[in-house]
């Protein structure tokens, strides 16, 4: 189980500087603040999540990594002519709607116990 927690913070901690790197790479302040609640939204839940299983949040922080590094390279690099504003709609999507599923997961496990 320490292994797990340990696993889980490194994790976690990647994943949050990989978050404050991606909000960087915004320079409008509506962008910047949507992007950064949904972040912190997704650190939130998979947090909330390792009180409950950890196992389960330690795969769901990885997937979140994966999909959350791809979508910050292609916002910084490929971003000419508009498709900014596509990355970015994905990644405001993704982290929107995978931690509140998580979050939902977590909160029927939790009061089934």
């Amino acid at each position: 189980m320490k292994l797990i927690n340990n696993r889980f913070r490194i994790a976690w901690v990647t994943l949050l500087l990989l978050m404050v790197g991606y909000c960087f790479t915004h320079y409008e302040s509506e962008d910047l603040a949507l992007l950064g609640g949904a972040c912190a939204f997704s650190l939130l839940s998979a947090w909330l999540c390792h009180k409950v299983k950890p196992r389960v949040a330690f795969g769901n922080i990885i997937v979140m990594i994966i999909y959350n590094a791809i979508l910050a390279y292609n916002i910084a690099f490929n971003s000419q002519y508009g498709a900014g504003f596509t990355w970015w709609f994905y990644s405001l999507l993704l982290n929107t709607i995978h931690p509140a599923v998580l979050l939902i997961y977590t909160l029927i496990l939790r009061l089934r116990m």
